[in-house]
């Protein structure tokens, strides 16, 4: 074992050396293995003009319409489906030719046209068969 393991490092000779100035990864008088650097710098940003954010008068209807026919399509499922639904698709058409996603409402508003569509027929289906019932009933005489 005549090798030194860590031929870089020096055994204490009594004076202050600094434990950054390289030891093992770097240069003796290096300034140690880290180079200064530049300060982080931030990018450029433009600086907020007043404005250039503010929703123009048309997203603003449009918004307004695609509330509504959110609103409509969730009233539409307790309440007048058969009439709130087909508004609700209305609304969100008109917010989506304003430039306002209006999904939500659209969706509800289909559901529920259909489904009071299909109640209404059920409904229609139940007389014409409690009808049919009652006259082949009434023809009978036993």
């Amino acid at each position: 074992m005549s090798q030194d393991p860590y031929p870089s490092e020096r055994p204490f000779s009594g004076s202050r050396q600094n434990p950054y100035d390289g030891g093992a990864f770097g240069q003796q008088g290096s300034g140690g293995p880290y180079q200064p650097t530049q300060p982080y710098q931030q990018p450029y940003q433009q600086p907020y003009q007043h404005g250039m954010y503010q929703s123009s008068s048309r997203t603003i209807e449009g918004e307004k319409a695609a509330q509504l026919s959110l609103i409509l399509g969730l009233v539409g499922f307790f309440v007048a489906g058969i009439i709130l639904g087909p508004m609700a698709i209305w609304q969100a058409r008109k917010a989506e030719r304003l430039g306002v996603p209006a999904t939500a409402g659209k969706v509800l508003g289909w559901i529920t046209t259909i489904l009071y569509a299909l109640a209404i027929l059920a409904g229609i289906l139940f007389f014409i068969l409690i009808m049919v019932g009652l006259g082949a009933s009434a023809g009978y005489n036993g």
